[in-house]
């Protein structure tokens, strides 16, 4: 979004950080929450609805970053 905004959105194609793909600006669907990144970190469990405050706040410390939930379509 900074190059196309640096350019006045003249050109809205651009190499997508995740995957690398070539794509437009124009064909990219957002649920928010969204992001972009190199990796997924998947946390499954069919006993929990969801994870605590607590819970995402150990898994971030653990891996020395800070994590953003993003739920994925099934």
């Amino acid at each position: 979004m900074e190059t196309a905004s640096a350019d006045g959105f003249k050109d809205l194609v651009t190499v997508a950080p995740c995957c690398g793909a070539t794509v437009s600006l124009n064909d990219l669907r957002y649920i928010w929450p969204a992001a972009f990144g190199r990796f997924a970190l998947e946390a499954h469990n069919p006993g929990i609805g969801d994870t605590t405050g607590e819970q995402d706040r150990k898994m971030a410390e653990c891996l020395g970053t800070p994590l953003r939930k993003i739920w994925g379509q099934v």
